[in-house]
């Protein structure tokens, strides 16, 4: 089926955009087509953190051939001098007579300025052309820019009684090869995966993800465990490949940690968090964690973290794998933990998008929503 003309281009300009998933963050990811007479002249694509846009870089393919164009951008051109100059006097000066926009961009700073720029300088400009799609692609940066804080994916595999480990603390394997290898590409689509202190230290976790993976060659995702007083062993595999580690912990014990990572020569960064009642302060992490240019963060491993990150308000998207096996066992662990709710109509209501099959298993992917 032939598209129209402006998804055509915007599906491009979005196929762009993906190429900077790993280079961007905290900015967006945003790509640009130029066309003239129903052709591709020129196009671009924001390539990394403090570089050129994606239109100039897309100006600077089509030439002269910019002149009269369309231009095709999936977000709103940005009015302000930040890192760069801005690109909405750029397109006036390039002779571009028409603009069609994906979406504004949430910043403040820019939001309707640039497109307000365009209109007042006589260029005609189309905003929403596959706005759902643009979003979607950028939910890290419309998260970080809007609340200061990741975008935040648990994900959960169980079995069909609630389980993610024997009584023993055995968890491999709960799901079927076909889930294991959407969750190896769920993390690579993550700017960090973030485990908690239980699944640290009883699990051992590598976060693997394939060595062939664009991300992994980008040095993507980090790996963020939060761990206690006990520290990080020496040989945790965590350290077995050179993308950053991160170790959070509370903030009264950062000078036993520092004394014991001193003499460690690894990719390996310190995080003290607050805490409260004994447990880390939720959005404070996350805030830290968005300082470090994290926009994407995975949640894996742990009814506890689990539980504390929901309790929070801070779970945006969940991927439930349902196992067709039972555990059994009072004292094996469950998907989410903690304190729980008090009463049933306190209950975090899950509403699935999108149901299907992997394998043997069950996928549930859907939002979290209390009423």
């Amino acid at each position: 089926m032939t598209l129209p003309p402006h998804e055509h281009w915007m599906r491009r300009a979005l196929a762009l955009a993906e190429k900077g998933r790993f280079t961007v963050s905290p900015n967006p990811m945003v790509g640009a087509c130029v066309v003239s007479g129903g052709k591709l002249v020129g196009s671009g694509f924001h390539e990394k953190f403090g570089g050129p846009h994606a239109e100039p870089n897309a100006f600077k393919k089509a030439g002269k051939k910019a002149k009269g164009a369309t231009l095709y951008v999936t977000l709103e051109p940005c009015s302000t001098w930040q890192k760069t100059p801005p690109c909405a006097p750029l397109i006036k000066e390039q002779g571009i007579k028409k603009v069609v926009v994906g979406c504004l961009d949430p910043n403040p700073l820019n939001r309707g300025k640039g497109i307000r720029f365009l209109r007042q300088q006589g260029i005609s400009v189309t905003v929403g052309v596959l706005e759902k799609e643009v979003r979607r692609q950028n939910e890290g940066f419309f998260t970080y820019v809007k609340e200061k804080r990741p975008f935040v994916t648990l994900k959960m595999a169980q079995t069909l009684d609630g389980k993610i480990a024997t009584r023993e603390g055995l968890s491999r394997w709960i799901s079927s090869p076909l889930s294991r290898k959407f969750v190896h590409k769920l993390r690579s689509q993550q700017d960090a995966v973030l485990v908690g202190e239980n699944t640290f230290y009883q699990d051992d976790p590598r976060f693997t993800v394939s060595p062939g993976a664009v991300s992994f060659k980008k040095g993507k995702p980090w790996k963020v465990a939060i761990i206690s007083s006990r520290g990080c062993p020496a040989k945790a595999r965590i350290f077995d490949d050179p993308r950053m580690a991160v170790l959070v912990f509370p903030e009264r014990d950062l000078g036993k940690i520092v004394k014991q990572t001193s003499a460690q020569k690894r990719s390996l960064m310190l995080l003290p968090v607050r805490t409260k009642n004994g447990r880390i302060e939720i959005r404070e992490l996350l805030k830290k964690l968005a300082g470090l240019g994290i926009t994407r963060l995975l949640l894996e491993g742990g009814g506890e973290l689990a539980w504390s990150f929901l309790e929070a308000g801070c779970v945006d998207r969940a991927y439930w794998i349902l196992a067709p096996k039972v555990f059994g066992g009072r004292d094996a662990k469950t998907s989410i933990e903690g304190l729980g709710v008090k009463t049933p109509d306190r209950a975090f209501i899950f509403r699935p998008g999108r149901v299907t099959r992997l394998g043997d298993d069950w996928l549930f992917e859907g939002t979290f929503h209390k009423k």
